[in-house]
């Protein structure tokens, strides 16, 4: 079990005498919740009940470009390999809210049909076709907490995950908390399979990947369980309730 979210008692020339440190921060969801999995399809999609590592690297990266990016105008390639390495190298473990409630919903929808351009494109198509999709939406009660590390940047990293305000789809927001951060030498906590009843997949990025095999405005293309990994994760949550249109998980 994670220690009750307060402000970190260790003393603080213990913590600069370590690099190697843990930060854990926490968020309060504003809003619901929705990250396809990475085996969903584009037109039915499961949602994952917390953020992946994956997906939390990739808000640290953006909030990086978009906070500091303008000042490496000149260096900008050599810098951001720089900063992706210590990011990509972070270990992240997460710790759900207290109750999540997963909204089952199916909409009905018109889109383009994009397959008219990739294939012959000299047969005749409609510009909009209807379609079904499935989607799952995710309320959170509680506080999300995220650990990860080590790191010595501890000031840099805090300073990232404050400026982050939604995780998965664009509009999934969420509130840093900073009076719940807490810097110690190890893990607050970490996935334990003899207590955790809940197992979902967590993409990570690979242990060589580079920054342009995840840009995608590069030619480099990203190949699946190298530059981003999917492994089963362990969550502290357990089915409790379910039905045709909801389940409920309690911690």
């Amino acid at each position: 079990m994670p220690k009750r979210l307060s402000k970190s008692n260790t003393p603080q020339q213990e913590l600069q005498a370590n690099a190697n440190q843990w930060l854990t921060v926490a968020y309060q969801p504003v809003s619901l919740f929705s990250l396809k999995r990475s085996d969903a399809t584009s037109m039915a999609a499961r949602s994952n009940l917390v953020p992946t590592p994956y997906s939390i690297k990739m808000a640290l990266l953006k909030v990086l470009l978009e906070s500091q990016g303008g000042q490496h105008q000149s260096d900008l390639d050599q810098w951001i390999k720089s900063q992706f390495i210590w990011i990509r190298d972070l270990s992240i473990y997460i710790w759900p809210p207290e109750k999540l409630v997963v909204n089952r919903n199916g909409y009905k929808l018109r889109y383009y049909d994009q397959t008219a351009d990739k294939a012959d494109r000299s047969r005749s198509t409609l510009p909009m076709q209807d379609g079904f999709v499935f989607r799952e939406w995710v309320y959170m009660q509680g506080h999300l907490q995220i650990c990860c590390g080590p790191s010595g940047r501890l000031t840099q990293l805090e300073q990232l995950f404050s400026l982050i305000n939604y995780f998965g789809k664009r509009g999934c927001f969420f509130q840093y908390l900073p009076e719940y951060k807490q810097q110690t030498l190890g893990p607050l906590f970490q996935p334990n399979p003899t207590t955790s009843f809940t197992v979902q997949p967590m993409d990570d990025l690979g242990e060589k990947t580079t920054f342009n095999r995840i840009n995608p405005y590069s030619t480099d293309k990203a190949q699946l369980d190298k530059d981003r990994v999917i492994k089963p994760g362990f969550l502290p949550v357990q089915l409790t309730t379910s039905s045709a249109h909801y389940d409920i998980y309690q911690r």
